[in-house]
C-alpha cells in the first residue's frame, strides 16, 4: 500500500498489488477444485473396491458350500457380468443375491479353476470394472478346495 505524498490521510492499493492478491486467490481456489475432484475419485474407488470385495468373498463362500462333485463339473474358467445376477450367472454357479446386482453395474467376476493335485483345486475369482476416471481396476481373491474338505482363502489386489 502506498500513500500520497502530498496528502498524507489519502492511501490506496496499487494495481499490481491488487493483481497479485486476485492471483493468491485464483491458485487458492484451483487448489481447492482439485483436493474436491481427487477426493471424490478416491471415494468412487473406495466404494468400488469395497463391492469388488463382497462379491469375491460371496463367490468364494458358495464354493464352500459346494462339495467335490459340484466343483468338479464347474468350467475351467468362466467370466459373468455381476448385474446380469439372476439370468447368465446363475446357470454357471454365481450367485450375486438380489440387492449386489443392482449396485455393482458394470462389474465383471471371473472364475477360474485349476488342479494342483489329484484332490486339490485353486479356484481364483478376478473382479474388474471402470472407476469414473475411466481406469480399469482389478480385485483377485483365491481359495484351495480340497476333496476332503482342505478351505485356505486369500486375496490379493
Amino acid at each position: 500500500m502506498s500513500c500520497n505524498r502530498h496528502n498524507q490521510n489519502l492511501c490506496a492499493f496499487t494495481l499490481v498489488e491488487v493483481m497479485v492478491a486476485a492471483a493468491v486467490m485464483v491458485l487458492t481456489i484451483v487448489g481447492m477444485i482439485q483436493v474436491v475432484v481427487s477426493g471424490s475419485a478416491m471415494l468412487d474407488t473406495a466404494k468400488k473396491q469395497t463391492i469388488a470385495m463382497q462379491i469375491i468373498h460371496g463367490q468364494v463362500d458358495q464354493i464352500r458350500l459346494m462339495d467335490w462333485t459340484q466343483i468338479g463339473q464347474l468350467n475351467a474358467s468362466r467370466t459373468v457380468d455381476v448385474e446380469d445376477g439372476d439370468n447368465t450367472a446363475t446357470s454357471y454357479k454365481f450367485i450375486f443375491g438380489d440387492t449386489l446386482p443392482t449396485i455393482a453395474k458394470g462389474f465383471r467376476c471371473t472364475r477360474t479353476i485349476a488342479t494342483v493335485r489329484t484332490d486339490l483345486k485353486l479356484v481364483t475369482f478376478t473382479v474388474t470394472w471402470t472407476g469414473n476416471t475411466g481406469r480399469t481396476y482389478t480385485r483377485t481373491g483365491s481359495t484351495y478346495v480340497g476333496k476332503n474338505g482342505l478351505y485356505v482363502t486369500y486375496q490379493r489386489s
